[in-house]
Formats: structure tokens, sequence, C-alpha cells
């Protein structure tokens, strides 16, 4: 786990990076009960769980339907880590 971004799907991401599910037992990230949806995933302030696609070894993205809940339009709230910045679709 150390030395690369977690592999998998978003709530096995979550888990590794969020829950201390990971060799070491760390918490990496600090999140608020309120951002964990009835599935235990990681989610916006809609519900939905983010997408989180590690697109190299100091670049990820992560993405929210948005208000919408559709991926993919013009609502979607997108972070790409390689700009520092938020984009659009």
């Amino acid at each position: 786990m150390y030395g690369a971004y977690p592999i998998g799907d978003g709530i096995t991401i979550f888990r590794k990076l969020f829950s201390g599910d990971n060799p070491r037992k760390i918490c990496f990230i600090n999140v608020n009960t309120n951002s964990i949806n009835a599935a235990g995933e990681f989610a916006d302030p809609w519900g939905m769980p983010y997408k989180i696609n590690f697109l190299s070894t100091n670049n990820f993205v992560i993405a929210s339907a948005g208000k919408d809940k559709i991926f993919g339009n013009k609502d979607d709230i997108i972070f790409n880590s390689a700009s520092n910045d938020f984009v659009r679709p």
C-alpha cells in the first residue's frame, strides 16, 4: 500500500485511506460520519459515492455527480490533483 495508491473500487479505496484498513491501520484522512452513505461509501452532499481515480503515482481525480446525481454532465464537481484545481467535464 505504501509507495503506491490503493487499487479497487470506491469502497475499497475508502476503507484503505479513510478507515485504516491497511497494513499499518493508519487513517490517512478523517471523514465526517455525515459523509458516509448507507452503503458505507464516502459520499458527496447528495449521498452519491465519489469516484476516485488514481491516474499515476502523483495524480488523482475525485469526482462528484453533483446535485442531479448523474455523472458526466455539467453539474459534476471534479478535483484534479495535477492542477490542484476543480474542473468541469
